[in-house]
């Protein structure tokens, strides 16, 4: 009776211990902005999500339409544990600023690991023209960004 508990123990933690690695290799990948709609010139926040098993991943230069330019980029990254396995997120923050009105598609954007190809779903952005020009500063007059 005893031998057959710890049996049963041993075969759940083997099954445990599977579940988690199993949980531990998906790669989630994702794509998202702020807004879908901006006016030219204003900025626009990107944001690229890798998490997940991420050891291996390759992620390519990022590709965007023309009449956008990166005003910032920076990279954040967690680390956390669940289930006796450790999960790592990075995320690819990029703030663009339209040049030209129009409606542009952003991405797909793809990332490869083990020769596997990941990709996001493209994101339509619509750049109005703004109602009003942008005020610019005369000479010596004082503003704050």
């Amino acid at each position: 009776m005893v031998r057959n508990a710890r049996s049963l123990a041993i075969i759940g933690w083997v099954m445990v211990s599977v579940c988690a690695l199993a949980w531990a290799q998906d790669l989630v990948f994702s794509a998202k902005v702020d807004k879908t709609t901006v006016n030219l010139g204003d900025p626009l926040n990107l944001v690229i999500t890798i998490s997940g098993e991420v050891s291996g991943v390759q992620v390519p230069p990022l590709q965007l339409p023309e009449g956008f330019v990166v005003l910032a980029r920076s990279q954040s990254t967690n680390f956390s544990i669940r289930a006796g396995a450790m999960e790592r997120s990075t995320s690819l923050n990029f703030v663009l600023v339209p040049q030209k009105a129009g409606a542009f598609k952003l991405g797909p954007f793809s990332l490869t690991r083990q020769k596997k190809i990941f990709q996001t779903e493209p994101i339509e952005i619509t750049v109005k023209k703004p109602v009003l020009p942008p005020h610019v500063p005369s000479d010596g007059e004082r503003f704050t960004l």
